[in-house]
């Protein structure tokens, strides 16, 4: 037993994985590994055996997959969860569930639409979903199955918050690999209920994918009236804050004889800070440098 390995991503299953996917997942991987099927080098095919064996003989047995489950939350605790899924290609050769597979889409043909949304996300997945339906042949809940899946995917690799699986779900079904990775190990290092804000405005500013951070009919609805000549700066603020910026109003040092006073507005977008000694120019420089980028994104 080797906690430094990750057995579940070996069999391409989550962590809470139930006995018969774990067996299901094995069987098909063995039939698609094995020596005699798999193309390509036969060393490799052996090597690829091994590690699901080896995996396989752990995650099987109760007392030591519990065993490794408690080994393994110590690791992930320190190191966090790593997500390489995205940089792998499903492997060569035919698939040893494919002829039963295509019988049962016969009968459900969304299944196919199930598996390809899940394969967006990784081979494995996809994989184990299938092998899961085809050993269980408990195909009526399948939709659910694949959302919970789906869900538990997200959540092993990119932490509890919402906004930030969402982000990655986006991410990943636009085929923004290079992002989906970024958030990854972003979420690793900064923990699984890192700031949404922050990181998303991050990764949607390096990666160039802010139309997938955004939401789109709240912006525009939000536009109209911004535009407006009466428009306050609350919607100016809420739109700023749809775009992943920051704003706060400093008042603590109103002087004690006076009843008006200009209020501080510190401002954080697109990476850069702005300090604005009064509304108005608070309000000027929204018009000029966010509003644009709002009413692009918007279209």
């Amino acid at each position: 037993m080797n906690p430094d390995k990750d057995y579940y991503a070996v069999l391409g299953v989550s962590p809470d994985a139930e006995d018969v996917v774990i067996r299901a997942a094995y069987r098909a991987l063995a039939q698609r590994y094995h020596p005699d099927r798999m193309a390509g080098s036969r060393i490799k095919a052996h090597a690829r055996m091994s590690e699901l064996n080896e995996a396989y003989g752990v995650l099987s047995d109760s007392e030591k997959r519990k065993a490794y489950d408690q080994l393994r939350n110590d690791r992930m605790d320190a190191d966090g969860s790593r997500f390489d899924d995205l940089e792998e290609e499903a492997p060569l050769g035919d698939d040893p569930l494919e002829k039963d597979w295509r019988i049962a889409i016969k009968y459900y043909p969304d299944l196919a639409s199930l598996e390809a949304r899940l394969a967006h996300f990784s081979w494995k997945l996809a994989n184990t979903y299938r092998a899961y339906l085809l050993e269980t042949r408990q195909f009526e809940p399948r939709e659910s199955l694949a959302g919970l899946m789906e869900n538990h995917f997200l959540s092993a690799h990119f932490g509890s918050n919402e906004k930030n699986l969402e982000f990655a779900r986006k991410l990943i079904m636009a085929r923004q690999r290079k992002a989906a990775l970024a958030l990854n190990e972003t979420i690793r290092v900064l923990g699984a209920n890192a700031d949404p804000k922050r990181v998303i405005g991050r990764i949607a500013r390096d990666f160039d994918v802010r139309h997938l951070a955004v939401n789109k009919e709240k912006i525009h609805a939000l536009l109209s009236g911004a535009r407006a000549a009466t428009a306050d700066s609350t919607v100016f603020a809420q739109i700023l804050s749809e775009l992943g910026g920051t704003i706060a109003c400093n008042d603590e040092h109103r002087p004690p004889d006076k009843t008006t006073y200009s209020k501080v507005w510190k401002i954080e977008f697109d990476g850069s800070h702005h300090e604005f000694q009064t509304e108005y120019a608070f309000r000027t420089w929204f018009r000029r440098d966010v509003l644009p980028v709002a009413e692009r994104l918007a279209r």
